[in-house]
This record gives C-alpha cells, structure tokens and sequence, in this order.
C-alpha cells in the first residue's frame, strides 16, 4: 500500500513460517517444526479454510491437535506467527558510539589489512615498528693502540634483519648505501635506539683512561664516555654502556663504534674483552619518520 512520508526502512520476515501436513482422514496430532506457546500463535488451514484457534484446534510446544482428522487429500498447512520477525536496515553512517556497548568492539571485527585510521583521522603509522635492527660482537678481543682512538671490530652477526649492518674491515654497498667497516646504515628513514657496551682490559694498580663513542657518519660523535681506572686487582671489572635515539635518514646516514684508552702510569696496548657476551653493540627502528 502508499505511504505518506517516507517509506519505512522496516518489514516483516518469516523464518520457515509455514509448514504443510498429509492429510489421512484419522490423524489429529501432528508435530511441529518450531515450538509455540498456544493455539493463537497458530493460523491452521484446511482446504485452504482457517480454522478457529481453540475451537478447531489446540496447539502447545511442537503439538498440534486438531478436534476432527482432516480429511484426505486437503491442504492442510499452518502459518506460525511466532516466527515472524521485523528487520531494520539503519540508514548509511546513523549508528552513534552510545548505540556500542563499551568494550564491545573486539580485535576480530578490526581490519587485517590497509592502513588503521589513527585518532586525529590520519593514516596511523610505527604502532610496532618494522625495519632494520642488528646485534654485533666481537669475534676475539680487540687490540687498543695508547692514545690512538680505534673503530671497534664487530665483526660476527647475531642477526641483521635487512642486511643493513657492515660486519666487515671493508667499505661495501649496502641497500644502496656507501657503508664503512663495521656500521649500521639502515634503509628505512626513522629514529633509532642504539646501544653500544664494552668491558676494557683491567690493570692492576695503574691509572687507565678509557674512551668509548658511538659516532654518525664518521664525523658527529653522538654519545661518548670517559672512565679512568686504577683497579686494585685483575679480578676486577668494569663496564661502559651507552644507548642513544638517533635520527637516520635512511639513504646515506650509518652508525659506527669506537674505542681510545691511555695508560697514564706506562702507555702500552690494552684490549677490549669479548669472553662471556662482554662486548657488544645493537639498533634497531624505534619510529619511523
């Protein structure tokens, strides 16, 4: 029929509403398909004639009685309007967060894939970085010449997942980027957390000044240290630890390590210990720009 207005969003569906019996003429209980609470819930026809709830029939749960056996050869189905149910089409964008139960959204209805829109509605981006990350050691401990500052040697690969870190004594190519012995240059543009720690030889009853830099690009110096010692035993140790958040930009920036000491009571070579995991050096992309 016309409406006035607008046509409402909303109808009436049946969920297997009718179901169809054999007549025999002697029958007059038959079982239905969906449960109902009485005879009103029940539009029976015989002969394509509705009968009178009640009085024709009685219904209760999955049992129908008829009062007389219809007789052979009728149609003889019901119509159960219990099973009638309206559905609702909201219109495009009319669903307000207060119509969302808090905490109801759950990880499997979020995207999979694409880019997650972040608060502000910009693509978000980094929420768990993915790029280049290295860890380096020593293969055996370094030699440190008196008062000469030394690139430290790490030369054996724990893991360098995009192949961005030189564990070589040679300048190479890689990702396209010009890298010097023994640096990180990493091919993502982004911040990077780098550590570096080293245990220096101990001397017994001599004063030691020992130096240990992380460096940019071979001419920044971007985190450095200086401790003097004058240990009382070989037994004893000591160790310098630096981590720093640098920014890379992912073309021709590189990281590398380095070393100086100087024996003030006799200048000689020391050594940078490797034994146990002592000397070691990782980065790896904290935020991507």
């Amino acid at each position: 029929m016309p409406f006035l207005g607008t046509t409402p969003t909303q109808g009436f569906v049946g969920a297997n509403p009718k179901q169809s019996f054999t007549a025999n003429g002697s029958t007059t209980v038959f079982t239905l398909t969906h449960p109902v609470a009485n005879a009103n819930d029940l539009e029976v026809f015989v002969g394509n004639v509705r009968q009178e709830p009640t009085a024709a029939y009685t219904a209760a749960g999955t049992t129908l009685t008829m009062s007389e056996a219809p007789a052979t050869g009728l149609n003889f189905y019901v119509i159960n309007k219990s099973q009638a149910q309206v559905t609702t089409t909201p219109p495009v964008n009319s669903i307000s967060t207060d119509k969302i139960v808090n905490n109801a959204v759950t990880v499997g209805k979020l995207a999979t894939s694409g880019t997650l829109p972040a608060y502000n509605g910009s693509a978000l981006t980094s929420v768990v970085p993915e790029g280049p990350a290295f860890f380096a050691v020593l293969s055996a401990n370094q030699n440190l010449s008196s008062n000469v500052t030394t690139t430290m040697a790490f030369d054996t690969e724990t893991f360098d997942t995009d192949g961005c870190y030189n564990h070589t004594s040679s300048t190479v190519t890689l990702n396209g980027i010009s890298t010097p012995q023994y640096c990180f240059a990493p091919n993502v543009a982004g911040y990077y957390s780098i550590h570096l720690q080293a245990r220096p030889q101990v001397l017994t009853s001599k004063q030691v000044a020992y130096v240990f830099s992380i460096r940019k690009n071979s001419s920044t110096t971007i985190s450095t240290g200086q401790f003097d010692g004058n240990m009382g035993g070989s037994t004893d140790a000591m160790y310098f630890n630096h981590t720093i958040l640098v920014a890379m930009n992912g073309t021709s920036d590189y990281i590398d390590f380095r070393g100086y000491q100087y024996n003030y009571t006799t200048p000689q070579t020391l050594y940078i210990s490797t034994s146990g995991g002592n000397t070691y050096a990782y980065g790896h992309l904290a935020l991507k720009l």
